[in-house]
């Protein structure tokens, strides 16, 4: 009898949030996080964390059945783009990158451009 030696293939009976109570909560506990983000830099900080959260406490082969009790999660409520989100990590197996918000020039204070011939508009 030959024995594979290494890690089992992920799956997603590993992670079933049906079945065991603390996975339907960490699920639950994730998933509101989540979708109390504002932008979408948090929305992937937090779903990092959630998956980083699962593999230490269940396992890597617990994160594919995390993955699809989350997606549920979302889908249920309408959270389109938590849906989009784990959809995108199950497909490409990483979270998707954030172009870093352009930096606008900023203006000078008003003072400093002060023309001194225009009248005050305060009480002499």
């Amino acid at each position: 009898m030959s024995v594979s030696k290494g890690r089992k293939k992920a799956n997603s009976s590993a992670f079933d949030s049906k079945l065991w109570p603390v996975h339907a909560m960490t699920v639950s506990r994730s998933a509101s996080h989540i979708a109390s983000t504002l932008s979408p830099q948090q929305r992937i900080n937090a779903l990092a964390e959630a998956l980083a959260d699962v593999a230490k406490d269940f396992g890597d082969d617990a994160i594919d059945g995390f993955l699809v009790a989350m997606k549920g999660w979302f889908a249920q409520r309408d959270y389109g783009a938590a849906v989009e989100l784990v959809g995108y990590f199950q497909e490409h197996g990483r979270l998707p990158e954030i172009a870093p918000p352009s930096q606008t020039a900023r203006r000078g204070s008003r003072g400093s451009s002060k023309n001194v011939n225009t009248p005050s508009l305060r009480a002499a």
